[in-house]
């Protein structure tokens, strides 16, 4: 007897799939010379854009992205180019382009886990500090200073202020940051989509063990719409940045319907939400790959967040050295090595490529989750099992697809890398086809 069955109808069309595979960091990474080079993942993996606020290694911090990077010495003329260091943030940032994503620049000082906080503070002239950001962007939009013309429509102010990390002082001293620039940029380029702010996130609405850290994001987040939807104090808010590090698909899915609901009824319907930081963490040193399950997982937030009120997504991190990149990493610091939720990501990929999402009934929460998508000539079926073990049944409807290839996705193999079955050129019988399958499984079924 089959345990599940999902209706997948092809003429009841559900809009876009979105950008959920947006990546922090840039392709490239790993020091002086930018050495380690996953172009090619990035590429396979469709990614629609890179968020850049912060470069970590031997080339990090003090060399490029952060305002003082660029701008080194304060006191210098801001309208001059000799007073800008732009070169090693357009290498790293030309390895975005290169690989036609779009860049999300976040305008700032990353956060800095150190005992003393040497940049992440409000600026003592922050009209000065809102000039110095509009010449950034005239560099990389307008060709100033030996510049480009990449047309970068992101700009992200500072990214988690609500954290004694990401910004030393008082809230207010970061609302007001964010007004003069963003009202500054906003006059001078009218069509940039400006934004904030890298919340850390919404936990204490829902988990008993928030810490009182967390506890302070929520109502810091109401005191910065509150702030900025004051005629007084009114300012831009093109779309609302926030992070969700967790291990529960079902969770992200709350803190989705939370945000928009909120921006919604703070008066922002029309500011975008968008999740800059998602991942799972585990408990301990292991890393991140080695987790059971860690793919399927991945693969159930990208599907609830696909039929959600968010619109875009960005796994975080890419670094290829962070035991938190399930994705992918560098042994002896030459060779790649691909995880598991590397494969689920490309199988996601697929149905971002073929771009329509059409409506698959009768998802199972915790259990079974799907997502279809088709542009007409070719279709793609998106199937992740969590807790759950038997048959899956899946009726095609209004399909004018008669063969179809599946592909199994399994956690098991060696170091973190996945376990692929495949099976090609099955005929499509009764518009059915039936799957076998385990715990934490994912499967592509390509449709011709």
């Amino acid at each position: 007897m089959l345990n599940k069955s999902i209706t997948v109808d092809f003429e009841r069309k559900c809009g876009r799939i979105k950008p959920l595979l947006a990546m922090n960091g840039a392709p490239r990474s790993g020091g002086v010379g930018l050495p380690y080079d996953f172009s090619e993942e990035f590429s396979r993996m469709r990614v629609p854009a890179v968020r850049v606020g912060a470069g970590m290694g031997d080339y990090g911090f003090n060399q490029f992205l952060n305002i003082h990077s660029i701008f080194p010495d304060f006191s210098a003329d801001e309208t001059l180019e000799q007073s800008y260091n732009f070169l090693p943030t357009d290498l790293y940032l030309a390895s975005v382009k290169n690989i036609g994503a779009e860049i999300f620049y976040c305008l700032g000082e990353y956060s800095e886990p150190y005992s003393k906080k040497l940049y992440v503070r409000a600026p003592a002239d922050k009209e000065k500090w809102a000039r110095i950001c509009e010449h950034i962007i005239i560099h990389y939009n307008e060709m100033w200073a030996n510049g480009f013309k990449w047309g970068i429509r992101y700009v992200e102010i500072w990214n988690a202020p609500d954290t004694p990390e990401g910004f030393q002082g008082e809230m207010e001293e970061y609302f007001e940051l964010y007004r003069v620039v963003a009202n500054h940029l906003r006059e001078r380029f009218p069509k940039l989509k400006i934004g904030a702010y890298g919340a850390r996130g919404f936990y204490s609405l829902n988990r008993i063990d928030a810490t009182e850290q967390m506890k302070g994001y929520v109502p810091y987040m109401q005191s910065f719409l509150s702030y900025i939807s004051k005629e007084e104090t009114a300012a831009p808010l093109d779309f609302f940045t926030w992070a969700c590090y967790t291990s529960n698909p079902e969770e992200l899915a709350m803190h989705i319907k939370y945000a928009r609901t909120y921006l919604d009824t703070a008066g922002f319907k029309r500011t975008r939400s968008i999740i800059c930081e998602y991942n799972s963490r585990t408990a301990g040193t292991a890393p991140l790959c080695l987790k059971e399950g860690i793919a399927s997982e991945l693969c159930a937030s990208l599907i609830l967040a696909q039929k959600s009120a968010v619109d875009m997504m960005m796994y975080s991190s890419s670094d290829a050295l962070s035991a938190d990149n399930a994705l992918f990493s560098i042994d002896d610091r030459v060779t790649h090595r691909h995880y598991a939720s590397y494969d689920a990501a490309l199988a996601f990929a697929e149905l971002y490529r073929l771009g329509t999402s059409v409506e698959t009934t009768a998802d199972f929460r915790k259990e079974v989750y799907s997502l279809a998508a088709h542009n007409g000539k070719e279709g793609s079926i998106l199937i992740t099992t969590r807790n759950y073990r038997g048959k899956v049944e899946l009726v095609l409807k209004n399909s004018p697809y008669t063969t179809c290839s599946v592909m199994k996705i399994s956690c098991g193999g060696e170091r973190g890398s996945s376990v692929i079955y495949k099976a090609e050129n099955v005929a499509i019988v009764g518009s059915k086809i039936i799957i076998s399958a385990g715990e934490n499984e994912i499967f592509s079924v390509k449709l011709f």
